[in-house]
């Protein structure tokens, strides 16, 4: 049960208490007064039919005046005796008045008393559904943040998911290219078996520098001029191509032959290939060129 609820019904256990003794005190004052009511009722009734009485008694002492003058002078001390009684009656009745108004006067103070509370309790009543409204408002906010919080993380999730899948392809790309690479070293160390060193003295158009770095390119455009077979690649000096470098051209694991750069552009170089021979292809447009850092 929410702790709103519980003090709810605690405060209504209260003024449930407090209105017990206040209507049992109620019922015990109405019995009296109808008791009293009651009594006042028959005496009034007595009254009544005594005057009855005396006024017949007295038109027949008006008939009977002179003869029953002693008889008068007792009746009349009876009336005073009477007189007296219903002086006392009065007196009584006074008082009796008076207790009523007390009473009455204590049943004001307690509604007054009990207004007040009742006021007291509907304050306080109004207190805890205003602070039950601010919670809910605060756990309407809160579920918001909550949703705000939750679509973040989606998208952040989804961000993740897509630079987990960009790094598989890297790896691939990267575990792709080692192979060629493991490819090109076969096919050069099968060339080497059989031909023997690639870096011969005689051959002027293969002599150069060793690259300074790994790197792959694509052959562009192949010219074939005056027995020389002129390529073009699509790296250059922004990719660290130097001139005189030593790169290898492969068709996947097939040696081509090898190519030395003359010339360097921004985002592409031109070489002159060489130990190209039909039997094993001939260079072509899309073929790799390889460049081995520290192998010319």
């Amino acid at each position: 049960m929410h702790i709103l609820t519980k003090v709810f019904v605690v405060l209504v256990s209260l003024l449930a208490i407090f209105m017990v003794p206040l209507v049992v005190v109620s019922t015990m004052n109405q019995e009296h007064w109808r008791q009293d009511a009651l009594e006042s009722s028959a005496q009034v009734q007595s009254i009544r039919s005594q005057q009855s009485t005396e006024r017949q008694a007295v038109l027949g002492r008006e008939a009977q005046l002179s003869e029953q003058l002693n008889a008068y002078s007792q009746r009349q001390q009876a009336y005073v005796s009477e007189l007296e009684a219903c002086k006392m009656m009065r007196s009584e009745s006074e008082a009796r008045a008076i207790t009523a108004e007390s009473e009455r006067d204590g049943q004001a103070r307690a509604q007054r008393s009990l207004a007040q509370s009742l006021k007291s309790a509907e304050e306080l009543t109004s207190k805890l559904v205003a602070d039950l409204e601010m919670l809910r408002t605060r756990a309407l906010t809160a579920d918001r943040r909550r949703v705000e919080l939750d679509e973040r993380l989606a998208e952040l999730d989804s961000q993740l998911q897509v630079a987990d899948a960009v790094q598989r392809a890297l790896r691939e790309e990267n575990a792709q290219y080692k192979r060629d690479q493991r490819a090109m070293e076969l096919a050069l160390h099968e060339y080497t078996s059989r031909f023997g060193e690639i870096a011969s003295g005689g051959l002027a158009e293969d002599e150069g520098i060793a690259p300074d770095r790994d790197l792959e390119a694509v052959v562009l455009d192949v010219n074939r001029v005056n027995d020389r077979t002129m390529i073009e690649i699509d790296a250059g000096s922004r990719e660290g191509v130097q001139e005189g470098w030593l790169l290898t051209v492969g068709n996947g694991g097939t040696f081509i032959g090898r190519l030395r750069i003359i010339d360097v552009d921004l985002n592409r170089s031109t070489g002159i290939l060489s130990l190209e021979q039909e039997s094993r292809g001939l260079a072509k447009p899309g073929h790799k060129a390889y460049a081995m850092a520290g192998q010319g």
